[in-house]
């Protein structure tokens, strides 16, 4: 648990540090959003930790956004899609249950 809160303070002083490099408001507000949507899609994510292959698979596309915020932050090109993936997984889990029921009470 602690590397992972030590990912997260990396993460946000690298925005920092893109700010402070460079003064552009835009790219850091965007990093910024788009670091918080992820932070978000994982913390919707514990809801299917029950499901464990949709779960593996949402942890995997959120570590795919985190390298592609990384990737924005060090080249400058946004792949905006990418940090969309795993809400895929998370409405794919809403849909199993709305068919399915929820069988992991």
């Amino acid at each position: 648990m602690g590397r992972l809160f030590l990912l997260v303070l990396l993460t946000l002083g690298a925005i920092a540090l893109e700010w402070w490099r460079r003064r552009d408001w835009r790219k850091s507000l965007i990093a910024l959003g788009s670091f918080l949507l992820l932070i978000s899609f994982a913390i919707m994510g514990m809801t299917m930790r029950a499901v464990l292959p949709l779960y593996l698979t949402h942890l995997v596309l959120i570590a795919i956004g985190w390298f592609a915020l990384l990737y924005y932050l060090w080249r400058g090109r946004y792949l905006w899609w990418v940090y969309w993936l795993p809400a895929l997984t998370l409405l794919l889990f809403v849909a199993l249950n709305f068919l399915e029921g929820s069988r992991y009470e």
